[in-house]
């Protein structure tokens, strides 16, 4: 049998098993194909049950310590039907079978497809690769059940609600506001630490209009990928629209009665502040904090005279 029977297989049990199946129930039922409680066997069973879970797969396991159970609840895994007539249904086997999904993830697309009832067929020549994090399961379940998440990035705890998803440049992120820094924050998925915790269902509401692509804008002060630093910014009435449109939802904006604003950036590459400097010109002021606004004047300063150009990041570290 290969692995990809032995997984279909395995999903099968799972969604018939009203109580779960325990390991050794799984290992020594002969029709699953791992030929018995053997180490071997529980090492390909642990993989397949990584592989399930980043299939979208609802894989739960219950019981104590002494012997855990596992399902997968039917209500929770199949999808209603979108009523696909033959064309879109081949459509779309095309577009999931043209993405590889790298990681050894590659069963997530197929797995989709069995959801929404696809075909199997010939794949499509990949046309591109979207690698899958081991974060991005759990993440997505949450995003689905409006449930916080918890979790560790860059060696810190993260109290999150989880907004959206969106892919870029080959890479997941998952946008949302970071409850504990009262602050809407882009975390890079593969960059997300051991296990993701979900807190309890519908706890919170996404605002309306809410893109989680907007915060991935291609803006220089948005290129860094280091921890942000709020950067305070005055911009004049009749350009203080443009900035807060493309800032969105990763920035506060305090409107002024003359119709300017104060309009504070989440800054991961302080340089890139330059660009903007240079855009607005006389338009905008940095306002702070103190060492970013004091780079920022050294630097126009060294234009002016002529001089080399400090680098502003070097300069705050």
């Amino acid at each position: 049998m290969d692995r990809r029977e032995r997984l279909l297989n395995l999903l099968a049990a799972l969604l018939e098993s009203r109580g779960g199946l325990t390991t050794d129930e799984i290992l020594s039922e002969q029709s699953l194909g791992y030929e018995g409680p053997t180490e071997s066997a529980r090492k390909s069973f642990e993989r397949d049950k990584k592989s399930l879970r980043a299939m979208g797969v609802p894989l739960d396991q219950v019981g104590s310590n002494d012997e855990y159970r596992y399902l997968v609840d039917p209500e929770a895994y199949y999808l209603p039907d979108l009523g696909l007539t033959n064309a879109e249904a081949a459509a779309l086997h095309l577009a999931v079978t043209a993405i590889s999904l790298g990681n050894g993830a590659g069963e997530a697309g197929q797995g989709a497809l069995m959801k929404l009832g696809g075909r199997e067929g010939d794949r499509a020549q990949t046309v591109a690769e979207l690698p899958i994090a081991a974060a991005l399961a759990p993440v997505f379940e949450a995003t689905r059940r409006r449930a916080t998440v918890r979790f560790s990035y860059r060696g810190e705890r993260r109290y999150v609600e989880p907004w959206g998803l969106s892919s870029k440049r080959g890479r997941w992120y998952v946008v949302g506001f970071d409850r504990e820094r009262a602050q809407i924050r882009v975390f890079r998925a593969d960059r997300i630490d051991g296990t993701v915790v979900l807190g309890d269902d519908d706890a919170f509401e996404v605002p309306e209009g809410f893109r989680p692509e907007a915060a991935l804008a291609d803006e220089p002060w948005q290129l860094g990928g280091g921890e942000p630093v709020p950067v305070r910014v005055r911009i004049d009435s009749g350009r203080a629209a443009d900035l807060a449109s493309r800032a969105q939802q990763t920035a506060d904006v305090e409107w002024q009665p003359d119709g300017g604003a104060v309009v504070t950036l989440a800054v991961t590459n302080v340089d890139g502040l330059r660009s903007l400097v240079l855009e607005y010109l006389e338009h905008a002021e940095v306002l702070g904090p103190p060492e970013v606004r004091a780079a920022i004047v050294t630097w126009l300063e060294a234009i002016a005279a002529g001089e080399a150009t400090p680098e502003i990041n070097g300069a705050i570290n």
